[in-house]
């Protein structure tokens, strides 16, 4: 048995050296498919988390976002206590963030990099991604305030008093760090007055 598991270990170490060089020539893909094999062939061994990690890390390479994503999560649910988790989840919102091509179609990988990016503020405080994720999600917060400021102009536009006063309300609530806060206090105070709620109006 002890043979055995020599063996298995040996055989491991071929597969990621494999995946290893292919991933240093370019071929992700193959590097990927030798990662897993690595993991395959010896699941017990610390080196199976580390062949995830690296399969996710090659697809993400080239930009095969969904099967780093697969990858990842697969990572993040087998090995909810190991030490890259915090890099695991940093890598997770990396993918969803470079995904953006254009937030005014989908909102979807915006929200989903915002998640993630937190997770890694609020439990990985002091490693060197939070540092990263805290100016991500500045980043997205600013386009989510301009997307607030934008419908709110359009509610002006229509004359949907209601509709725009909610929309500068909620960059007011939600945004209030990013560099639109001017803007929806300005059109608060504009719109309260012109409905002719003044007292409203002095508070913005």
């Amino acid at each position: 048995s002890i043979i055995k598991e020599k063996e298995l270990n040996l055989q491991m170490i071929d597969a990621y050296k494999e995946g290893v060089k292919a991933f240093e020539e370019g071929d992700v893909l193959f590097a990927a498919k030798k990662f897993n094999e690595a993991e395959i062939l010896y699941p017990q061994s610390e080196w199976a988390p580390r062949s995830i990690l690296m399969a996710a890390y090659a697809y993400y390479s080239q930009d095969y976002y969904f099967d780093a994503i697969t990858e990842l999560e697969r990572f993040i649910k087998k090995y909810p206590t190991h030490e890259r988790l915090n890099y695991a989840h940093f890598l997770l919102a990396i993918c969803y963030y470079e995904q953006i091509v254009d937030e005014k179609k989908d909102l979807g990988p915006l929200l989903d990099a915002k998640k993630e990016f937190e997770f890694v503020i609020k439990n990985y405080p002091n490693s060197d991604f939070a540092l990263d994720s805290k100016f991500k999600v500045d980043l997205i917060n600013d386009v989510l305030a301009s997307k607030e400021i934008f419908l709110g102009r359009y509610y002006m536009k229509k004359e949907k008093w209601i509709a725009a006063i909610n929309r500068f309300k909620k960059v007011v609530e939600v945004y209030d760090t990013t560099v639109y806060i001017e803007e929806a206090l300005h059109r608060l105070v504009e719109i309260h007055y012109r409905i002719g709620l003044v007292n409203e109006s002095k508070k913005y």
